[in-house]
């Protein structure tokens, strides 16, 4: 059995207005997971994932990352982990009047000296690997294009590029597709498979539609209102498991 990449004990978060968005979650996620976290808007999905990435501060419990304790950091430490768990948002997040090639080097500006990189100096290895992700993601030929010349579907793409750029362990990935046609869905989560599967790399993905989890999942677990209530087999979740998570008459919704 492979040690647990890493290990989130007890999760607590109460924002300041008393809030209790994570209750006590506790769960390992092993190398090479594609681990998909499901739940009604509410249920802690995105604040866990946050904490996760250092955006948020837990307010008790811990986060344990190859060993080592990482749930309170600050500065360069801070953003080491933030590197080697990178995230992508469900708006992208991309620079607009910059180049597809461009956004996906801002990657790189944890490791890059800074002024070098206002002044777009990366180097010659930086932009050949950076060509490479674009590569793997499928949308090379759109390398020296404004990055608002994109559909959605293409900006997400880039910004799983640009989230490889930092060379994580762990991609952590908001809600990928909730902004995003039905018809692109399956698109940028094949996408995120390919990752998976051929660079080896850790997802934890928060979702809504159970027909991407139960296609793409390699195992899931469940949040409600703070809560873990569920963590297995994605084709184990039946009606009864659906109504337990989502609540008496919520109907599921199929992206095909």
């Amino acid at each position: 059995m492979a040690e647990p990449l890493l290990q989130i004990k007890n999760l607590e978060k109460v924002y300041p207005n008393g809030m209790r968005a994570l209750k006590g979650v506790s769960f390992d996620v092993k190398p090479g997971e594609f681990l998909v976290v499901i739940g009604l808007s509410g249920s802690g999905k995105s604040t866990m994932l946050r904490c996760l990435n250092h955006l948020h501060d837990p307010t008790s419990g811990s986060i344990v990352f190859k060993n080592e304790d990482v749930t309170h950091l600050e500065g360069k430490k801070a953003r080491d982990v933030r590197r080697r768990m990178a995230m992508i948002f469900q708006h992208f997040n991309l620079i607009n009047r910059h180049t597809v090639l461009s956004n996906v080097l801002m990657g790189n500006l944890s490791r890059t000296n800074s002024l070098s990189s206002i002044m777009g100096m990366f180097s010659s290895e930086a932009k050949e690997k950076a060509l490479g992700y674009l590569d793997l993601v499928g949308i090379r030929e759109k390398a020296y294009v404004r990055a608002d010349q994109l559909s959605g579907g293409q900006q997400q793409r880039v910004a799983i590029a640009r989230a490889l750029a930092q060379e994580p362990e762990i991609l952590l990935a908001d809600e990928p597709v909730a902004s995003l046609d039905p018809a692109t869905c399956h698109t940028v989560m094949d996408y995120l498979e390919k990752v998976n599967k051929e660079l080896g790399i850790t997802i934890i993905c928060n979702l809504h539609f159970l027909s991407l989890v139960r296609r793409y999942a390699t195992r899931v677990i469940a949040l409600k209102e703070g809560n873990m209530v569920y963590d297995g087999d994605p084709k184990n979740i039946d009606e009864a498991w659906f109504e337990k998570i989502y609540g008496e008459g919520a109907r599921e919704v199929h992206v095909n």
